[in-house]
């Protein structure tokens, strides 16, 4: 968990943090008595894609001398990430989570930069579309094969639920005028699962997303100092939330006052 400082620094940042390349060295070997020159091992193109938390509390790991997984640190739901490739093929590898009693259990790893660190992260935690940016779902709201009224099904999503979404997906059902967008959440398989909702039932504000995770943050933490949560609420009410996260601080400081006393 990053410090309380940390914290404050990173709710100022509602854009995405711009990604970075890395480089490897190379180097170029000559044959000995010829003329002919001979080139090393071709070096890797890296590049990063744009990546979502899914999982409040992602886990964040290290490698240590035996290749194994080790926790290092964790991420917010809906924080922004990076995900790197190396000659246009995502880095991931399967290796052993190595647990602090010891257990051990193999999953499939993606490397991964946050804050500028390298770490690796489970697949079932993140998305591996650049597209998508984090969302909050107003209302509670069914999800929908396809941008298509009838294709309702039994899976809900429940208000303030943290998802994933491409605003480039709006589609319109012209038959039942209704507006629908892709989303994707949390599901527990590899890079979430995705399904189509009404459009107005979700907010990718990215204020709204910042304001969620503080909230989140300050009633977890009964134990915060009040001028640091009056600094927080102060804060939040300058970033320009919607209407609907408003309404849901005004109720958390609330909540905040009630424990104080």
């Amino acid at each position: 968990m990053k410090k309380l400082n940390m914290f404050i620094i990173a709710l100022c940042l509602l854009l995405a943090l711009s990604g970075c390349n890395k480089s490897e060295k190379t180097s170029q070997a000559q044959a000995e008595g010829t003329q002919t020159a001979v080139s090393a091992e071709p070096q890797k193109k890296i590049t990063t894609i744009n990546s979502i938390a899914l999982y409040d509390g992602t886990p964040l790991y290290v490698e240590n001398e035996d290749g194994k997984m080790v926790y290092k640190d964790e991420m917010l739901l809906g924080e922004s990430l990076k995900i790197y490739f190396a000659d246009d093929q995502m880095e991931e590898k399967e290796a052993i989570r190595l647990l602090s009693s010891g257990k051990e259990e193999s999953f499939n790893f993606v490397h991964v930069s946050y804050y500028d660190n390298d770490y690796w992260t489970r697949d079932i935690f993140i998305t591996d579309n650049t597209k998508l940016q984090a969302g909050i779902i107003l209302y509670d709201t069914l999800t929908y094969t396809a941008a298509d009224g009838t294709s309702a099904t039994s899976k809900k999503l429940e208000e303030g639920t943290i998802v994933a979404v491409d605003p480039d997906s709006k589609t319109t059902d012209s038959d039942l005028d209704i507006d629908f967008i892709n989303v994707t959440y949390y599901s527990g398989t590899a890079f979430g699962k995705t399904a189509f909702i009404k459009t107005d039932s979700v907010s990718y504000n990215a204020a709204d997303i910042v304001a969620n995770q503080t909230l989140s943050r300050i009633l977890a933490n009964d134990s915060l100092n009040p001028e640091i949560e009056d600094l927080l609420f102060d804060y939040l009410e300058t970033i320009g939330v919607s209407s609907y996260m408003e309404e849901r601080i005004k109720a958390a400081y609330d909540e905040v006052l009630n424990r104080r006393n």
